[in-house]
């Protein structure tokens, strides 16, 4: 069998590139838009979970559904479904926004699905993780060097291994 027997891949997942386009530009026209509205709403949840669980019932899996109306129905729920820790009113403790250079890192991310735990499949995310991984560590000071990169200083604890994996997509910007 020659690759052009092969079918081709469905549009639904791989669109082509203006269809792209439009999708990311109307995605971060909306995510600019949710943040001006969150930023002027509740910091905590809202959210109905009984009318939530009642909409997510209907979505069974048998009938497709638009992009569009995903990211619409998500974002809302979003909206008013999580604390929000990029509101100018929340002062919770350990959980900075997300900045922006972290979201464009997670898109970036999310585009290309490195598998951090094969160097083989993965060599540029897995030095570059490396590569932060180090110079967190070397910004800590001799004691932090001879502990290793996962202990927190300040309050004694571990890092979890998501704070170093966000470290090292930002690093990559």
């Amino acid at each position: 069998m020659s690759p052009s027997d092969l079918p081709a891949p469905p549009p639904a997942l791989f669109p082509d590139a203006s269809s792209r386009t439009r999708v990311d530009d109307a995605l971060t026209r909306a995510l600019l838009a949710a943040g001006e509205r969150v930023a002027h709403g509740s910091v905590i949840p809202t959210l109905d979970r009984e009318k939530l669980r009642r909409e997510l019932a209907q979505f069974d899996f048998a009938v497709p559904r638009s992009l569009d109306e995903l990211m619409k129905w998500t974002i809302e729920r979003l909206e008013h479904g999580v604390v929000h820790m990029n509101h100018p009113r929340y002062f919770g403790l350990f959980n900075p926004a997300a900045n922006f250079p972290a979201q464009c890192a997670d898109r970036i991310a999310g585009a290309f699905n490195p598998q951090l735990a094969s160097s083989g499949s993965s060599p540029a995310p897995v030095e570059i993780e490396a590569h932060v991984i180090r110079a967190h560590r070397a910004t800590r000071g001799p004691a932090a060097r001879e502990r290793g990169p996962l202990h927190h200083e300040r309050f004694g604890g571990e890092l979890h291994g998501a704070h170093l994996r966000a470290d090292a997509r930002r690093a990559a910007l």
